[in-house]
């Protein structure tokens, strides 16, 4: 199953709502994905196929081979949606 991390510096205020906005994506898309919240210092980038957070933990994550969307303005849902999408399908899961 795909498996996404949102990211942020304590795992609780932004990468839930990323969190919660990716699930939303994703249901309304008919797909499915193991979504789990977490904070920088916890993450183990090798164990996600799609990590979303802000440009300055992407900065911190650039050697991780997991796709990585950068989202600055977080209720840009439209901006999510169409990083997920393309993310998505250049995994070809």
């Amino acid at each position: 199953m795909l498996k996404i991390l949102t990211v942020c510096g304590a795992g609780v205020g932004s990468s839930m709502m990323l969190k919660v906005f990716t699930q939303q994506i994703l249901t309304k898309e008919n797909m499915e994905a193991k979504i789990e919240a977490t904070d920088i210092g916890s993450i183990d980038p090798s164990g996600a196929d799609i990590i979303i957070t802000t440009s300055d933990f992407a900065n911190v994550l650039r050697n991780s081979k997991a796709q990585i969307i950068r989202i600055d303005n977080l209720t840009d849902k439209v901006y999510l949606k169409n990083q997920l999408i393309e993310a998505i399908s250049k995994l070809n899961i």
